[in-house]
């Protein structure tokens, strides 16, 4: 997989700090990472630490907000002089019957941020994408954890309240499939459709050729769905270790292209930038 510079001005959205508890490398071995890909854009979107208590193994604590912002700051300070921009992001997730609570500590800090990634890693009490709970999975249901996945993002894209939908057929991590594929393609295309109308972007996350997947986030066949439901796209490594920063973007730009795209997007202050691919 192609971590090489290219020449485009090219922007990866969905990277991660050792805060979440989930990742390591130095802040600056990123960044150095994110300048030797020759990216034009670097977001540093960490988990959102809301609700409380919410899955607290594997994001940032309350009182690392203002350290988060501290390191956003240095490193924008740092990469003053180059021809990279650093922008400020978070990834935040549904988590049904709490998300005043959510939008109640996030809404104060959206100021801070360039744009707000929103996914879904749950089902329930199920964390589906953890690698220590992939036993699990045949006590919940493979159909009924995916259909459970489709509820949650349909229900986040209708509330909205951010900018970029995060590896939208996460449940295949592991290689579990829906034993109904035409039904996975039904609901998302209805939830694409939905994004568009609020102008989310959908996000080509890279990392799941990083697992067992080895594919895209999401795949071909929806893909060619969002295209036609008018969304735009965005680009993620969804980097956990500093060389994890633009991985296989090459590959992601080619699959983008022959779905139709001729661009990608990044956010500065909120406002979309696009970006070829």
């Amino acid at each position: 997989m192609s971590t090489a510079r290219h020449t485009a001005p090219r922007a990866d959205l969905h990277t991660h700090t050792a805060l979440c508890k989930h990742a390591s490398g130095a802040p600056e071995e990123y960044l150095a990472a994110a300048q030797k890909a020759g990216l034009a854009f670097w977001g540093v979107s960490d988990h959102f630490p809301a609700p409380a208590g919410y899955d607290a193994a594997f994001r940032m604590a309350p009182d690392d907000l203002p350290r988060y912002f501290g390191i956003l700051d240095s490193l924008r300070d740092i990469a003053d002089a180059s021809s990279l921009t650093v922008l400020a992001a978070a990834e935040f997730d549904y988590v049904p019957g709490r998300m005043d609570e959510v939008f109640a500590e996030l809404d104060p800090l959206r100021p801070k941020f360039d744009y707000l990634i929103g996914s879904v890693h749950y089902v329930g009490d199920f964390a589906f994408d953890d690698p220590d709970k992939v036993d699990e999975w045949p006590r919940y249901g493979v159909d009924a954890v995916w259909d459970g996945y489709l509820t949650n993002l349909e229900n986040f894209v209708k509330l909205g309240g951010f900018n970029v939908m995060a590896h939208s057929d996460l449940p295949k991590k592991f290689g579990f499939r829906h034993s109904k594929p035409e039904t996975v393609l039904r609901r998302m295309t209805d939830i694409y459709a939905y994004a568009a109308a609020k102008g989310i972007c959908l996000e080509l996350n890279t990392a799941g050729l990083r697992v067992t997947a080895n594919e895209i986030y999401p795949a071909a066949e929806l893909l060619r769905a969002a295209f036609r439901a008018g969304m735009r796209i965005t680009l993620g490594s969804d980097a956990h270790k500093p060389e994890h920063i633009a991985f296989a973007f090459d590959e992601a730009a080619e699959l983008a292209r022959s779905v139709g795209w001729t661009a990608h997007t990044a956010f500065v202050r909120g406002e979309p930038v696009e970006l070829p691919l």
